[in-house]
């Protein structure tokens, strides 16, 4: 059931992944789910210790295999969860991308391919398994182009300045030597000679090795929210900012911005010094 499902809809694989795990753990403890309510299914979402955000994925893909599998009428289609909001994320810091991008070797195959992505993720807003999908062939280094297919399934443009331009040809020169010059823009090097692709977990692993290496927790997520928040900082309007990280929803742009916009209402705030 789980297979024809996922064959049948247009998910990106790591939505795949994310789904099939689902999906395996809902019907191994729901052996009957053509007979569920809506409340039998928020009953079993809210009885394990799921965040907010992760209950409202489960209750949608769990929505959308019982209408694919059941039909419109499934009485557990009704079923909701208010989504809350979440508390203030993480976003990579002008101060802290400086300290990151002064620690990598540009002299090495790994040290090039790190500061090309890292330039790479600030700068367009690209998220992880964007990074990993984005092929040579895409990449524009001459005019700061590169075409990825995103979340979604839509092909988006993200763009990027010509010193990013630069790292991205530096590290290209130590591909070429590795891997075929065909294929995936950034390719793991534990797998040089067969020019796969990263995995979005091996990019979040690398990743949280960049944060170990200057003191801070750090994702590829962070790279997102800082390039929107960082724009923000720098006087970019937000529906330009929200074009080229592909928002088009200002509520989920807001969210991403929310640490700019709070620091800019510090200049506002009352003052509460005290005068001798």
């Amino acid at each position: 059931m789980i297979v024809n499902f996922l064959s049948s809809h247009p998910y990106a694989a790591t939505t795949q992944r994310t789904y099939s795990e689902i999906l395996t753990r809902f019907l191994s403890e729901n052996p009957t789910p053509k007979t569920l309510s809506a409340r039998d299914l928020i009953q079993w979402i809210q009885r394990g210790n799921y965040s907010n955000a992760r209950q409202c994925l489960m209750l949608a893909c769990i929505v959308k295999f019982l209408r694919f599998q059941y039909g419109a009428n499934h009485a557990a289609l009704g079923a909701k969860i208010k989504r809350s909001a979440g508390k203030l994320q993480r976003a990579i810091t002008k101060k802290q991308l400086d300290q990151l991008l002064a620690t990598f070797d540009r002299h090495t195959p790994k040290g090039a391919r790190d500061l090309a992505i890292a330039s790479l993720l600030i700068q367009s807003g690209f998220r992880a398994a964007e990074v990993c999908r984005l092929k040579q062939a895409d990449t524009d280094t001459e005019r700061g182009r590169a075409q990825v297919i995103v979340k979604g399934g839509q092909w988006r443009i993200g763009i990027f300045s010509a010193d990013t331009a630069a790292h991205i040809e530096h590290w290209k020169r130590y591909r070429e030597t590795l891997t075929p010059q065909r294929g995936y823009l950034f390719v793991s090097l534990k797998h040089k000679y067969t020019g796969n692709g990263l995995t979005p977990e091996g990019l979040n692993r690398i990743i949280a090795k960049w944060g170990t290496r200057i003191g801070i927790k750090l994702s590829p997520h962070d790279f997102r929210r800082g390039y929107a928040t960082q724009a923000v900082e720098n006087g970019g309007p937000d529906t330009l900012i929200m074009y080229g990280g592909g928002w088009s929803s200002q509520n989920s742009f807001n969210r991403y911005t929310l640490t700019a916009n709070l620091d800019k209402l510090m200049q506002y705030l009352p003052s509460t010094e005290i005068n001798d």
